[in-house]
């Protein structure tokens, strides 16, 4: 989308009969504010250009859309998954819940029908997309809890236990997603909110085809909040050239794009470290704060 804004801003110009070079600022917001939102994603572009007085100084707003008045602040996110792994008095599968709306963007409607089949390697990898996804600790050990102990709800036939990890009020039906719904917002998780957050802080470490592979969304969902998290990321460091600066803004991934999801949105952003020679993290940090 930023390649594409910038393109039609410099078919724009000409039939202003200006060019990228003798553009001006006054000519610059004309045109950001004679068009939809998305037209600021230009900012790196002009960033990058004024930089290297290829162009005037120019500058552009960061990208904001609707979604941003709706995002929680993400110190406020891992506030919230902090209590979830430290607080063992509130049950077990509201705090799995809770981490995988926070930690991995999933809505209440598909945790909910999550079931012993997408616990993998014995419970350490979950398989959310169509590439499974490794668990942090404690988060590996509340799921296998949950499939090993999972509540019936009447009468049951011999081998014909419910394979919901988050089972409902009704035999062999799982949770609904309302009532999942109001137990996070019973424990100060605005669902709806808070998943945006989480959508946009890994969508600004990991690349669009990524992320969609892990957590199970479609190449356009991923791409649109590609697009969204641009307007949080910092600002671009100097390059030789802007292409060079724009392939930089993602981690490389290999294939271990799991194990560096976990340290992403865990490790770095909450301060928490994987312990030598395990899959857990321990927080080697009192209440850090998010960079």
């Amino acid at each position: 989308m930023e390649i594409r804004n910038t393109v039609r801003l410099l078919e724009w110009l000409p039939q202003t009969g200006s060019s990228l070079a003798t553009c001006t600022q006054d000519q610059l917001d004309a045109w950001l504010v004679d068009g939809p939102p998305q037209r600021t994603l230009v900012r790196g572009f002009v960033c990058w250009t004024s930089r290297h007085r290829h162009t005037k100084a120019l500058t552009a707003p960061h990208y904001t859309s609707k979604f941003a008045a709706e995002v929680i602040a993400q110190d406020q996110r891992w506030t919230l998954v902090r209590r979830l792994v430290h607080d063992t008095e509130l049950q077990t599968a509201d705090r799995s819940a809770g981490l995988l709306l926070l930690l991995f963007a999933q809505p209440a409607a598909r945790i909910c029908r999550l079931t012993t089949e997408h616990l993998l390697d014995d419970g350490h990898t979950l398989r959310l997309g169509r590439q499974p996804v490794d668990i942090p600790a404690p988060l590996d050990s509340m799921l296998r809890e949950l499939a090993q102990h999972r509540r019936r709800h009447g009468p049951m036939l011999a081998g014909h236990e419910p394979p919901w990890l988050f089972p409902g009020f009704y035999a062999g039906r799982p949770l609904e997603p309302h009532s999942l719904g109001r137990r996070l917002k019973n424990l100060g998780i605005r669902p709806r909110v808070a998943r945006k957050a989480s959508l946009i802080d890994i969508a600004s470490e990991l690349p669009a085809y990524v992320f969609s592979r892990l957590l199970g969304f479609s190449q356009s969902s991923a791409d649109n909040w590609d697009a969204e998290a641009s307007g949080f990321a910092p600002p671009t460091p100097p390059k030789s050239s802007y292409a060079a600066a724009t392939t930089d803004r993602r981690p490389s991934v290999s294939a271990t794009a799991p194990l560096d999801l976990e340290a992403m949105t865990v490790a770095d952003h909450l301060g928490l470290t994987r312990e030598p020679g395990g899959r857990g993290i321990e927080d080697h940090r009192a209440c850090p704060s998010p960079p």
